[in-house]
């Protein structure tokens, strides 16, 4: 019986120090994986603001060339002068 104890303790024994190094390596894979993903959403978070940056860049490109041309085509139709006009300020209306 006591040799059938000793025999069940130290099995025992082996499983618990067998299940801790399991359980280390995966916490250590999980930690792994973890700053690999938050690596990964810091470079797609740049990434995406870049983009953002660009695209309202263009946007303001665009909007200054269709102001331009704008004020380009209003000129030759003779309106360009009226800017210098006294015309009532919305308050005096």
């Amino acid at each position: 019986m006591e040799l059938l104890d000793a025999y069940q303790r130290k099995t025992q024994v082996q499983m618990e120090g067998q299940h801790e190094r399991e359980q280390q390596k995966l916490q250590q894979k999980v930690s792994i994986r973890r700053a690999h993903l938050e690596q990964k959403i810091e470079e797609e978070l740049a990434a995406l603001q870049k983009e953002r940056t660009e695209r309202i860049k263009q946007l303001f490109e665009r909007q200054d060339r269709e102001l331009h041309t704008f004020d380009s085509e209003t000129r030759g139709l003779g309106f360009g002068s009226l800017g210098s006009l006294d015309f009532p300020k919305e308050e005096n209306r």
